[in-house]
């Protein structure tokens, strides 16, 4: 199994990725493992439509990226940790900041910033802004990460939005060839088949779920699934997870797709994200 991994989650604009990136983070925490959860969009910041009950005017992402020096208490102390799940921490832009709120930063300190995430938790999921031109951390993240996993909708738009943007990611410390593509938010009047021709080697399908939607608008994105519609989705991000942690070795497509049965765990773990009570917690259920 894997540990000390960089995933990123990019896609197009309204592909889902940012709903995947969080349930990717809360089926590796599942397994006992701890995972910063970054979310580096300071056009909509997430923080506040994701945990409205968090006040996070000085655990801002943007306060540790422009700060004079940072180290692992810096970031420990920006952290905000759910009151459900002592295994994932999260770090992201809050409600009313934008790209001028903060100093600019340097590629530089993205590099370092990504490097003292790694020897800080298991896992370090980033979900990287649709616009990563015009973001450096998202940039860096797609150029540094052990993973990416490529969200992309099934509709034409989205196909015109990577034609657009993938030569942006042609150098090959990029890696695009080892991408890892999901077809997301898959709606039954969609032409999905042509679209994933046009794709090329689409490894997992997300339908579009209404519940998922529904927990959106109503700020529960990290609850449980419990429809049945939504089984088929809760599949494929176990068996991405699992493939992400090493757990499998290669990617499967859905049509071919064997049940992954969650691996039992042999000893408890305790959860490394208490250290953030020290630096002053902001929880939220």
């Amino acid at each position: 199994m894997k540990n000390n991994q960089i995933i990123a989650v990019w896609g197009n604009p309204s592909s889902g990725k940012t709903t995947g990136a969080i349930r990717i983070a809360k089926e590796i925490s599942l397994k006992k493992k701890n995972v910063i959860l970054v979310f580096c969009d300071i056009f909509s910041p997430m923080i506040m439509t994701l945990l409205p009950s968090v006040k996070g005017e000085e655990k801002s992402l943007g306060s540790i990226l422009s700060a004079p020096e940072i180290n692992q208490e810096t970031i420990l102390s920006k952290c905000i940790t759910l009151d459900k799940n002592k295994y994932i921490s999260l770090l992201g832009y809050t409600q009313g900041e934008n790209i001028f709120t903060y100093a600019e930063y340097s590629k530089e300190r993205a590099v370092d910033f990504l490097i003292l995430l790694r020897h800080l938790a298991d896992y370090v999921v980033i979900d990287c802004s649709s616009v990563f031109a015009y973001d450096i951390l998202s940039a860096v993240s797609l150029e540094m990460a052990d993973s990416v996993v490529r969200f992309c909708s099934s509709n034409l738009k989205a196909v015109s939005y990577f034609n657009s943007y993938l030569p942006l990611l042609a150098d090959r410390k990029f890696n695009l060839d080892k991408h890892i593509k999901v077809l997301s938010n898959m709606k039954v009047n969609e032409p999905v088949e042509q679209i994933k021709e046009l794709y090329k080697g689409i490894s997992y399908e997300l339908p579009f779920v209404e519940e998922l939607e529904n927990k959106f608008l109503s700020r529960e994105l990290f609850n449980d699934l419990n429809s049945k519609d939504s089984q088929e989705y809760k599949e494929a991000i176990r068996r991405l997870a699992s493939f992400l942690m090493g757990e499998t070795s290669e990617k499967i497509s859905r049509e071919k797709a064997p049940i992954v049965r969650k691996a039992k765990m042999n000893e408890e773990k305790i959860s490394l994200f208490k250290k953030v009570i020290a630096y002053g917690k902001g929880g939220a259920k």
